[in-house]
């Protein structure tokens, strides 16, 4: 004998659109949706040319340190006055750190200098900086919280020293660097995974377009709105 077919109930359509309407509402956010919604944050934000670049930057940083668990970030951009890069916003460092990190500046050769700043290309756009090689020029010991920790040894592959750093540059529209988002390892001291790398190369298309954007917005018009 054959058993009889179990017969399911019809399902409203309301409730299909009700349900899904409180799970993307009230559901149980994982990491990578809470960056998301971060991340749609600031590009509303972008789109708002009143907000200037100094401000973006700040809350930018803000977002990372959050919403990544990284311990410190910061972000430098390229004047277009002089073409060097300086710090326009840090975050996640004692007051003196910060101070030290805004009176920093490079030129291009300077900010790519191999024999100063010895580095791994993680990808195209990202540069792992590791403690062990030293990767920081005299006298911006400074600009790190622990400068007494630096030099101790690295104990596993995902541990975060504290002269550990990655850089993602951020492209102009020529595809030279505009500036550049740097964090340093997670609040558990373990280097950024490639979730979080892909992350910040994301966010820094994001800043570059921003970039273009104040540029070739009036001033009388960033001004007014």
């Amino acid at each position: 004998m054959f058993k009889k077919e179990e017969v399911l109930p019809v399902v409203d359509a309301a409730d299909v659109a009700r349900k899904l309407k409180l799970d993307y509402s009230r559901g149980i956010k994982d990491q990578n949706e809470k960056a998301v919604e971060a991340v749609n944050e600031l590009w509303a934000r972008i789109w708002q040319p009143e907000v200037d670049m100094r401000t973006l930057a700040k809350e930018t940083c803000e977002m990372i340190c959050k919403r990544f668990g990284i311990a410190s970030a910061g972000i430098a951009l390229r004047s277009p006055i002089d073409g060097l890069y300086r710090y326009e916003a840090v975050v996640g460092l004692s007051e003196e750190s910060s101070a030290s990190f805004m009176k920093i500046c490079y030129n291009k050769e300077q900010l790519l200098d191999p024999t100063v700043y010895k580095s791994y290309e993680i990808s195209k756009y990202s540069k792992l900086f590791l403690g062990e090689d030293h990767p920081y020029a005299v006298g911006e010991e400074s600009t790190y919280v622990h400068p007494g920790l630096i030099g101790i040894k690295r104990r596993a592959l995902t541990d975060s020293l504290e002269a550990d750093y990655i850089d993602t540059f951020i492209p102009d529209e020529s595809g030279e660097i505009a500036g550049y988002i740097e964090i340093t390892g997670t609040r558990l001291r373990k280097l950024p995974d490639t979730t979080t790398i892909k992350w910040m190369e994301h966010i820094a298309f994001m800043l570059g377009a921003a970039m273009r954007l104040r540029a070739s917005t009036p001033k009388e018009t960033q001004r007014t709105q």
